[in-house]
């Protein structure tokens, strides 16, 4: 079956401890703490060492619970100034309820954040941020060799130090094979630390080889000795210069949420926009944390599933969003086998971020009537501007109400992009949207909704009013027009009776003409994010992550694949071939 789930953990709890039955090993230890300070902080001298920069890099072989990674972030949090990029690699990672009995266990607030915004189980990188963006984990889901070698090719900043902590050769031989060792060093600089709680002469002799000056670490009376070493070999690799001061030119949620990824990283921002914060597509209050999942395994696919898992538990936020699930309903066969073939690919029983529903489920758990439903788990409606407000709100982002002069550095400017990428054919327009708030129907004269609904239909439900939307207008409507389209297009869930309009709002969204956003580099040193559309809540997030990756040296939390779906030189292609496709009005 083609899928892009990946196998999790076997768990079995042995005196309430993880055991990892597919390797017949314990994760750690009952003084999994201090064994931490021995074997991996105090040999790394992470803390001590003076000619590192303002972001420690560090990487682990085996990420398992999570236990190694909160403990270097508190220590990075309480005893420096630093910040923390920490790159993981893991076969099998924890389904959700293991995360959940795990957070039960340990009390520290870093686990329990970790434990909520766990990714998915889904195959490549994965983004995950925390302590207001000092601590960031980049997680690669998969097989350890294949994220080594991708990291190695798009990785420019060097590691720090290596925590090796998979289970030990005899158990997990794959983990300790000479091209990992190559990997490994490929990956050093002069000065990088290597530590690994196994004292074998086969992993001592393979990290020696690939240039690692080695040393047995007492551990009695714990156990006899770990490893650990200093990179000594010669090394390609230097520390990239990281730019100190960036420009934006646009504060909608895509210049708005690349400013603030930036500057949690110590980079000053100014941030331009002649007409304020959160104006066009970006005005709109209220807005459905969602995705339009594809199951055709295509690029695009890819990029749709990782942006809706990691932009929720950034977004879903008690001061700018109230959190409620979203379905999106198929009224007809077609619609049901597409859903199907989504959930073949995405779907998992121990992973339930995205749940199909039949006919009958549909019914029971939502009171609704459709032949399926796909039901995206903890999502949220965002209040956008509020959103925005929140995102620069930062000491190093200096907002500017003009449309600043000579080029940006960052270009977020929807559909008015263009002018500032002359060079490169972006197929990008606005298309005009409204939004009506509305009295509440009569519970006995409407389906009682507990979900929002997105795709056929576009509701956001509340206790004192919903919204409902969103016209599509290739050119503007009459507000009057757009109403009764919106009332027409929700009647299934309004109900027959009138309804109460309160209020509209109307923005013109930015699109692309195969309806994706345009994320990347537009030359050597300017890049863009727009045309995020009707899902920019969850793609805008996520492209901040890929800009701030690609300007700060790190591994960007997407694939090469994923990322030629969203490339602003697409289009170039298709001009050849078919002219140029006009999007808008």
């Amino acid at each position: 079956m083609n899928t892009e789930r990946i196998e999790p953990a076997l768990l079995d709890w042995r005196n309430n401890e993880p055991f990892a039955a597919r390797y017949n090993d314990i994760y750690y230890s009952a003084d999994g703490h201090e064994e931490f300070q021995r074997v991996f902080l105090e040999p790394s001298a992470l803390m001590q060492r003076d000619d590192l920069g303002g972001c420690l890099q560090v990487a682990e072989l085996g990420f398992g619970t999570g236990l190694n990674f909160v403990l270097c972030a508190q220590a990075v949090l309480e005893n420096t100034q630093q910040r923390l990029h920490y790159i993981a690699f893991e076969a099998h990672p924890l389904a959700p309820a293991d995360w959940h009995r795990l957070a039960e266990q340990r009390p520290l607030p870093l686990f329990q954040d970790l434990a909520k915004a766990a990714p998915p189980l889904l195959s490549g990188w994965h983004r995950r941020g925390f302590a207001d963006g000092r601590i960031q984990l980049s997680i690669y889901h998969g097989d350890a060799l294949n994220g080594l070698r991708d990291l190695n090719a798009r990785q420019q900043q060097p590691i720090d130090a290596w925590f090796l902590d998979g289970f030990e050769p005899r158990k997990n031989p794959a983990m300790w094979e000479p091209e990992i060792f190559s990997a490994i060093a490929a990956s050093s600089i002069s000065g990088t630390r290597a530590c690994t709680f196994t004292a074998s002469g086969q992993v001592r002799r393979g990290l020696a080889e690939v240039g690692f000056e080695m040393r047995k670490v007492d551990q009695r009376p714990r156990k006899r000795e770990s490893l650990a070493g200093v990179y000594t070999g010669k090394s390609q690799r230097v520390r990239p210069p990281v730019p100190r001061h960036i420009r934006i030119f646009g504060a909608g949620i895509a210049g708005c949420a690349v400013a603030r990824e930036l500057a949690s990283q110590g980079i000053n921002v100014e941030l331009f926009d002649p007409n304020g914060i959160a104006h066009g597509g970006s005005r709109m209050q209220a807005s459905a944390l969602h995705c339009r999942l594809l199951g055709d395994l295509s690029a695009t696919a890819e990029f749709r599933a990782r942006a809706y898992p990691h932009a929720r538990p950034n977004l879903a936020r008690p001061d700018v969003a109230a959190p409620i699930s979203a379905a999106q309903l198929a009224l007809n066969a077609r619609e049901v086998e597409k859903q199907r073939r989504i959930d073949e690919v995405y779907g998992d029983s121990e992973d339930p971020w995205l749940q199909f529903l039949d006919a009958y489920a549909v019914s029971e758990q939502l009171g609704l009537t459709a032949r399926s439903a796909l039901l995206l788990k903890d999502s949220a409606i965002i209040n956008l501007p509020q959103l925005c407000t929140k995102l620069v709100a930062h000491p190093r982002i200096h907002f500017v109400r003009s449309a600043g002069v000579g080029q940006p550095d960052v270009i977020a400017c929807a559909s008015k992009s263009r002018q500032f990428a002359p060079a490169m054919p972006l197929e990008i327009g606005d298309v005009f949207g409204q939004l009506e708030w509305i009295a509440a129907p009569i519970p006995d004269q409407s389906p009682r909704l507990s979900v929002a609904i997105v795709g056929n239909g576009y509701v956001l439900p509340g206790e004192a009013h919903w919204v409902i939307g969103s016209t599509y207008e290739q050119s503007p409507w009459e507000a009057a027009t757009a109403t009764a389209h919106n009332i027409a297009s929700n009647r299934a869930f309004l109900g027959a009776g009138e309804v109460q309009t309160i209020r509209h709002q109307r923005a013109a969204r930015c699109v692309s003409s195969d309806r994706d956003p345009v994320i990347g580099k537009v030359d050597e040193r300017i890049w863009i994010t727009a045309a995020h559309g009707s899902m920019g809540s969850s793609s805008a997030p996520f492209a901040a992550s890929i800009i701030a990756s690609e300007i700060l040296g790190w591994i960007v939390p997407a694939s090469t694949r994923a990322l030629t779906s969203v490339a602003p030189d697409r289009f170039i292609a298709r001009q050849a071939r078919r002219g140029v496709k006009k999007v808008g009005g």
